[in-house]
This record gives structure tokens, sequence and C-alpha cells, in this order.
């Protein structure tokens, strides 16, 4: 049972009935309440102080046949703007949404060739974005930065294939803009952005193929990052023994033969030219069969590699995400294939909705999450 002083007590309330109106709204303050357990004095004076802080807002009346009409509330989605960006090794993805991951809009950067560039570039991007967003009660409510490597206590704590692993991002950001600047794992912003918006399940994963291959891991509702942030480091499970190295100073991991760097350096060495993902998929859908090859090898070890998230973690489903998807659709059909375990027949393994937005949407999310119930007077 829980006990405490009645600004806490306040404060749990206060936050179920945000969490109602987030997940069930529009609603009434009599549903509010009936679905709570709360008196209708408790959820009224909840509601109106939401209401003078220009969280909630009133929207009409619900249809009803009899007695008064209720008058019904839902977020204020436009009190405030979130920016996220996703920092690749090629690329620099930054969205812009409300408070309720809506009215998104992408913009796409070079990343710059040089470890001095990246913060002014950064805060260059997300000014000429900010510019753009319209008048709201609270403005940016935060930024979040999707690395593609360790993070731990917003701390980038290790980065195979890139170099400003010792650079400060936070600092200088939180400067700039005067707002919370939250550093996570592109996998673990991932599994966030699906489980939040698409699959709510209780136990889930996300499997993120790009440069390496990284796991967000939800288990019971929750981010599951490990003691240091390496939880769901998958591309670094050894699959050969005294195999390629691997800038982890292992041997023969995953992501050395079954990520998209590995594969699209492959055949080049094969084909004696650069190789992007464009051109992978030129030479797949040509039937090539180096492309065709490298495909089923891909298939293969990832069949390996799932078989064992299967057995370690036993969730309800599995997202794959990997611009592979493009070229061959039937990926996860294939991969389900060649499982051979019994968990399986109940475990989905299915391609990500979101894509390469996730990591945009897990971290829009978090700042939602933060600014929502982390703040409550």
């Amino acid at each position: 049972m829980l006990t405490g002083n009645q600004e806490l007590i306040r404060d749990i309330n206060t936050e179920s009935v945000i969490r109602t109106i987030v997940q069930d709204g529009p609603i009434s303050r009599a549903s509010i309440s009936a679905r709570l357990g709360l008196t209708k004095a408790t959820v009224s004076a909840i509601v109106q102080a939401l209401l003078e802080r220009a969280l909630v807002r009133e929207i009409g009346s619900d249809d009803t046949k009899k007695g008064r009409k209720p008058i019904l509330l839902q977020m204020n989605q436009e009190c405030g703007h979130i920016i996220s960006l996703d920092l690749s090794a090629d690329v620099i993805t930054l969205m812009t949404a409300d408070l309720l991951g809506q009215n998104c809009h992408l913009y796409r950067h070079p990343s710059p060739t040089s470890d001095d560039d990246l913060v002014p570039a950064l805060i260059s991007y997300i000014k000429e974005a900010a510019a753009q967003l319209p008048p709201s009660p609270y403005g940016l409510l935060g930024i979040t930065l999707a690395i593609h490597g360790v993070v731990h206590h917003n701390q980038i704590i290790f980065l195979p294939y890139a170099s400003y692993e010792k650079l400060d991002l936070v600092t200088p950001l939180e400067a700039a803009f005067g707002v919370p600047v939250l550093l996570e794992n592109e996998a673990n912003l991932s599994v966030l952005g699906e489980w939040a918006y698409c699959h709510r399940t209780n136990e889930m994963l996300y499997v993120s193929v790009h440069s390496g291959i990284g796991v967000g891991i939800i288990m019971r509702n929750q981010l599951v990052k490990g003691k240091n942030g390496y939880a769901g480091e998958f591309g670094h499970s050894i699959v050969e023994l005294n195999g390629r190295p691997c800038p982890c100073g292992n041997h023969g991991c995953l992501e050395q033969y079954a990520s998209e760097r590995a594969l699209f350096a492959e055949l080049s060495q094969i084909k004696h030219r650069p190789i992007t993902a464009e051109a992978f998929g030129e030479f797949y859908r040509s039937g090539d069969p180096d492309a065709q090859r490298l495909m089923q090898t891909f298939i293969q070890y990832m069949a390996v590699g799932i078989n064992n998230l299967l057995n370690i973690f036993n969730p309800d489903v599995i997202v794959l995400n990997s611009v592979l998807h493009r070229y061959h659709p039937q990926l996860c059909e294939d991969i389900t294939s060649q499982l051979h375990n019994t968990m399986k027949s109940y475990c989905r393994l299915t391609p990500s909705t979101l894509q390469d937005a996730a990591s945009l949407l897990g971290g829009v999310w978090l700042i939602h999450n933060r600014f929502l119930y982390s703040n409550q007077r």
C-alpha cells in the first residue's frame, strides 16, 4: 500500500490523471474518476490545475442521450515541441514533433567530416529546425540524440564506427538551448519508439541492423540497459571462433558478418567499386549471384542470432529493422523458416513499422515522459 505525505499523493494522482488523458482521451472528468477510483472533486481540482498550466484542453461535450453532457478533455499536444536527432556515421537525421509525437517534420544533413565541427553543426541544425516551429506555451521541451554506440549516464562510453567518443555533446547543447539534452543508444530509442507508438506489449525486442547490430530490450514494460549500458550489444555476440576482428576487441562478432556495413563491404571487394544500400539493392534485384549469396548469408546468421535471443529473453515480439527489407520483403518469413525453436510458434518476428524513424520517435517519447511525469508539482 502506498503511503506518504499529501504532496506525494497529489503528485501520484496527477500523474495518473495525465496518463489516463494521454492514453484514453478525449475523456470526461467523470470517466477519469471512475477509472482511477478518485473522487470527482479530486479529479476536478487536478484537471483545473492542468488547464491553468496549458497541459490539457477542453474540446467539447460527449454525445450522451441523458442528462448534462460532460466536457471532454485531451492533452494539449501543441503546448510544446521536441527535437530528436539520430547521429549515424554518414547522416544526421532530425525530427521535430509535438508533445504526443505528431505533426512531425524530418530534416537530413550530412555528418561533418571533422569531430571539431560536430557540435557547431548540431547547434546550427537545431536552430534552423526550431525556427520553423510555431509558438507554444512551453516552447522547446527537450532534445534527444540517438547514438550508435554504448551510452551510460548520459555519456558516450563506446563508439565502434565513429571517433567523437570523447566529445561532450550535452553541455554545449544545453547551454545553447536551455533545455534537457538526453543521449541514448539508437536501438534503445528504437525499441521505445515501436513500443510506445506501435506494439504496446510487455516484452519485446528491437533488432536494429545498420553499421552494427544492436538490440533494444523491453521487459515488463521497462527498458533494459544493463549495469553500464552494454545490454543489447547483440552485434558483439561471437558467432565464429577466431573469426574476423571487431572494433570491440573480439574476433568473430555477428556484426562482422551480418551488418549492412559488412555485407556492403564484402560486395564492394568483389565488384571493385563502392557499394551503397541502393547499389546492393540494384544488384540483388537483378539476380546478381554475389548479392543473392550475401542475402542468404545475412538470413542464416540472423536466424542463429534470433534463435539465441528467443532462448535468452522469451519475448512476445521481435521487431527487425534493416534496409534489406526494401529489396527482400519476405526477409522476416525467411529468417523464421530457419528457426528450429518451439518458441517461434508464439513469438512473432516482424518488420519495423517505423523503420529509421523509430529512434527519433523513441527520443520524442523520452522527452514526453520526462516533461509530463518527472516535473509534477
